[in-house]
């Protein structure tokens, strides 16, 4: 049975604080595997280790190793966009990226080669306009996604 992905004494923290420490564990491919345990135990820190999804997040110190496939993803040159691809994420509550309403609405036909404003402006609108917030948040684009209600997330 392969191994899809391992962490090799895996250690998160966020301002100097511990939120995982030291885990070693291997998830195999084609299996279910269930991650559990108290709240507050670092379950989502580690999940989100597989992907580098803690990266976007301020005073962050990763230590240790996490492979997929064989290869480290915390190493040098490792693509994150193609990582994210391979591996995602559902998230039980809204969870937006710490960037404004306007970058995390274009976040995903970025990283599908859409870059020129223009079209990324009106595919900003619209798929605003389909979650009917354009009118609530039109104004303000440039805020942080962080700062908007549960219901808008």
């Amino acid at each position: 049975m392969p191994v899809k992905i391992e962490a090799r004494d895996l250690s998160v923290s966020f301002g100097g604080v511990d939120a995982i420490k030291n885990i070693s564990m291997e998830i195999f491919a084609n299996k279910v595997t269930a991650i559990i345990g108290p709240s507050g135990c670092g379950k989502s820190t580690l999940i989100k280790s597989f992907n580098r999804m803690n990266d976007l997040v301020s005073n962050v110190k990763i230590a240790g190793q996490v492979l997929l496939d064989g290869e480290n993803i915390y190493g040098n040159n490792y693509d994150v966009v193609a990582l994210r691809k391979k591996v995602g994420m559902i998230f039980q509550k809204p969870n937006p990226f710490p960037k404004s309403i306007y970058d995390n609405v274009a976040y995903g036909p970025r990283i599908h080669g859409v870059h020129k404003k223009e079209i990324l402006d009106k595919i900003v609108e619209e798929n605003l306009k389909k979650a009917a917030l354009w009118h609530e948040v039109s104004d303000r684009l440039n805020s942080s996604a962080m700062d908007l209600s549960g219901g808008q997330q």
